[in-house]
């Protein structure tokens, strides 16, 4: 791979004669290129040149090294060298697929592709779901921890005196938001303004525990992930995943006469 340009652009310089060499022989000659195969930069067109061939290369190899993470595949080098060899010398006849193969070609790897992603966000997904079921049974052992009928867990840190908010209230609140390792994904401490929000449009977690709250209170919420945004997930909570919100409720937000 360190040598793949050097080897791109020396091929990509072969003469005709030899590639008709080949083709009569009937198989690929094996051809090196060294650090010593010197390509000259004089002009901007040869500038435009070598940066052309540069990012193409460049291309290739994060198309080969995605291919390798999502399929485990290993392209052949030299296969890759040898076909874009010959489509830019524009010898269409030389080529070895039509131009429905390769379109097959892609539609089927594609197809391997999305398979194989589906396939591993179902293993994360039931893991995130493993581990949630394991932190929930272990969280119902703290004593200062409270269980709604729901599932939802929370524990209170602060308990206010003002009102609760019901499912239609407006609320201002700070929260943090956390994943089960402690992956901070949400703060609006950070942001330095609190989120108002009307509890009717959140997760059902937080309307339930919001509606749990006094104006002043601050709890913890322990939310499974059927409560939160399920095998979905959202931005940077991944699919099954239950959460750890701690939520300071600051105000009822009443409607303006």
């Amino acid at each position: 791979m360190k040598n793949y340009m050097a080897i791109l652009l020396c091929l990509a310089l072969a003469v005709p004669a030899q590639a008709k060499k080949e083709a009569k022989n009937k198989k690929v000659a094996k051809t090196e290129c060294t650090k010593d195969a010197a390509v000259t930069i004089v002009t901007p067109q040869d500038s435009l040149a070598y940066a052309y061939g540069m990012a193409m290369g460049k291309q290739t190899q994060d198309i080969m090294a995605q291919l390798k993470k999502d399929l485990d595949y290993d392209l052949p080098l030299n296969i890759i060298i040898k076909a874009m060899n010959t489509q830019l010398k524009g010898d269409s006849a030389a080529l070895l697929l039509t131009e429905k193969q390769l379109a097959n070609i892609y539609q089927q790897t594609g197809n391997a592709i999305n398979a194989k992603l589906a396939e591993k966000r179902a293993q994360e997904i039931e893991k995130n779901k493993k581990d949630g079921k394991a932190f929930f049974e272990n969280l119902a052992n703290d004593p200062g921890v409270q269980k709604t009928e729901s599932g939802l867990m929370y524990k209170i840190e602060v308990m206010g005196t003002g009102e609760k908010p019901t499912a239609e209230s407006q609320v201002k609140v700070n929260y943090v938001g956390k994943l089960l390792n402690g992956t901070e994904f949400d703060n609006s401490y950070v942001r330095g303004t609190p989120q108002t929000m009307f509890l009717n449009r959140v997760i059902k977690g937080w309307q339930e525990g919001l509606m749990l709250m006094p104006v002043g209170s601050k709890f913890t919420l322990y939310i499974p992930s059927e409560l939160a945004y399920g095998d979905n997930g959202l931005g940077p909570i991944p699919g099954g995943s239950s959460l750890i919100f701690e939520v300071e409720l600051m105000e009822i937000v009443k409607a303006a006469e």
